[in-house]
């Protein structure tokens, strides 16, 4: 036990010895540098031992600037100022001023990568650790990236009580993914999906830490991740075996990656030049074990690394090329209510060995009429049989997944193929000759203009209440209020609590669930989702079915 204080006495040390000195002076970055994101000038500055550089990196149509980890083979960012700012072209600068280190993109648009400075820096340095810092006059530092890490922690870096880690959204593209690993204030680290409420059912891996007071996660300089309290090692979570080296450099992080799972990575520099990377730890080992891996109305299926999002029966991928962002449902149905006899508009499809996540709306006391039971519901979308009880779910299905050691069965609901829909009715042929024509033209339009006007009141509404709301609520993912206001938006849909949109107000539950759909597919950050205004118009009139929306923001 005497070993724990010692080692991190040893810890404190290095940090120390690390952010508070600048060392070898000849790797100082002196006032008035600069980078430039153009190939043929300087574009980024080493670390003494040249394993890391600070600078411009490429990123899909741009570059970005960051910290990254130079292998033999590729480039391993482990950190992106203003990491959700899109990329920046070849004309670009960097230029290390007193005010802090300024982007120049233009003649006369200029933006600083680091929080404004109590007192002016004087230079600069690229450090070993893979810190890039900013001193003063006394070298005493001012500004560190170690104080605001995006996914990765790298050796002597803490990741503070009430502050987060957030995924990448792919391994070539740095800005913010679909996951959160949050240093909670009770003392558990936990991972959930960006989309939710953060929830302990949306939570997908804990490190079952609790204490009374606040702790911090640190990486050690032996590639121990541990939890700290009081100066006191709390808890080791996770410890590289990888033996010592004497021909070479070990260099430890800890990377929440894009697929939501934390894992400590080891890289190990040879004498010879020659580089290689080993996992020493994975938080988890199934990627359909993570909640949100897969979106709303698909379900996860694989193994290990090898998982792959499919869409239930009656739904189509939102995207393609992105099956992660979930299904749509690829039929219209409006008939339920309508039907005497909902049974004969609907089968149900079964599904062995399958998961859903989510809670159910109800339960089935008698097994023996699970499927009849939501044939009958309009409300239904699937029921899960676990052996003890028929759980009955409805749209859109949540965290479903497919093992082979699931034992439980689901049965999906789906339209029969042969019933036919009636089409949407064909807006008439609109002649201009005639006054009637004129008023037809006006009526259309200021229909239009109303379904516009009343939707921007609601977003006026959201907005307001959700300033009321988020108030009370700490968050340290810096992201624009319009993005905040969606996120919440539609997790209060998806949670089927969309009463919290309008607090005690005495509304139409049924229109205003239409409208926040049309609201959430209107604003989808992908231009090619959003609905055309005839389309609008048409749902927001109830004759035109409204798929699930997928989450506004990727």
């Amino acid at each position: 036990m005497a070993s724990i204080p010692v080692l991190f006495l040893l810890l404190v040390s290095l940090l120390s010895n690390d952010g508070n000195a600048q060392g070898n002076n000849s790797h100082v970055i002196p006032l008035g540098s600069s980078l430039s994101s153009s190939s043929g000038n300087r574009t980024s500055w080493l670390s003494p031992s040249g394993h890391f550089a600070f600078g411009f990196y490429p990123q899909v149509d741009g570059f970005a600037i960051g910290i990254w980890l130079i292998n033999q083979n590729n480039k391993t960012v482990t950190w992106t100022a203003n990491r959700d700012d899109p990329p920046v072209s070849s004309n670009a600068t960097l230029d290390l001023t007193k005010e802090g280190m300024l982007l120049r993109t233009g003649p006369i648009t200029e933006k600083s990568i680091s929080d404004k400075l109590m007192e002016p820096a004087v230079s600069a340095a690229m450090l070993d650790s893979g810190n890039f810092v900013l001193y003063n006059n006394d070298s005493v530092v001012i500004w560190q990236t170690f104080d605001f890490p995006t996914d990765t922690l790298l050796v002597g870096q803490t990741l503070l009580s009430d502050h987060r880690l957030v995924s990448s959204v792919s391994a070539s593209d740095q800005s913010s993914g679909r996951f959160v690993l949050s240093m909670q204030g009770d003392g558990n680290v936990v991972a959930y999906p960006v989309n939710s409420l953060f929830d302990p059912e949306d939570s997908y891996w804990a490190s079952g830490t609790n204490g009374p007071v606040g702790y911090n996660l640190t990486l050690s300089p032996l590639g121990v991740l541990s939890l700290h309290g009081d100066n006191l090692v709390v808890r080791s979570l996770a410890n590289s075996s990888y033996p010592n080296t004497t021909n070479g450099t070990l260099i430890h992080r800890a990377t929440f990656d894009a697929d939501g799972i934390f894992r400590l990575y080891l890289h190990h520099f040879e004498s010879d030049n020659s580089s290689g990377m080993l996992i020493g730890w994975s938080a988890l080992l199934d990627q359909c074990k993570v909640k949100g891996f897969c979106g709303l109305n698909s379900y996860c299926s694989g193994m290990a690394n090898e998982a792959e999002c499919k869409c239930y029966p009656g739904f189509d991928f939102v995207n393609p090329s992105k099956q992660f962002l979930g299904c749509y449902r690829s039929f219209i149905d409006n008939d339920c209510r309508r039907s005497k006899d909902p049974t004969m508009l609907y089968i149900v499809v079964p599904f062995e060995n399958m998961w859903l996540g989510d809670y159910p709306f109800s339960v089935v006391p008698k097994k023996e009429i699970c499927e009849k039971s939501c044939l009958e519901d309009c409300h239904c979308g699937a029921v899960l049989d676990t052996g003890d009880s028929c759980d009955k779910y409805r749209f859109p299905l949540r965290y479903g997944k497919v093992r082979k050691d699931i034992v439980s069965k689901a049965f999906l609901k789906v339209i029969r193929q042969n019933i036919t829909i009636p089409p949407v009715p064909i807006l008439p042929e609109v002649r201009t000759e005639s006054s009637k024509g004129l008023i037809l033209i006006l009526a259309l339009s200021l229909g239009s203009i109303s379904c516009l006007c009343l939707i921007f009141a609601i977003y006026s509404v959201f907005r307001y209440r959700h300033k009321v709301y988020r108030s009370s609520i700490e968050v340290n993912v810096q992201i624009p209020d319009e993005i905040i206001l969606s996120n919440w938006v539609y997790n209060c849909f998806m949670g089927g609590e969309l009463a919290k949109l309008v607090e005690d107000e005495n509304v139409d539950f049924v229109n205003l669930e239409r409208m926040v759909k049309v609201g959430l597919w209107c604003i989808q950050e992908d231009p090619a989702l959003r609905p055309l205004m005839r389309n609008v118009i048409l749902m927001l009139e109830g004759t035109m079915d409204i798929p699930v929306p997928p989450s506004p923001v990727v």
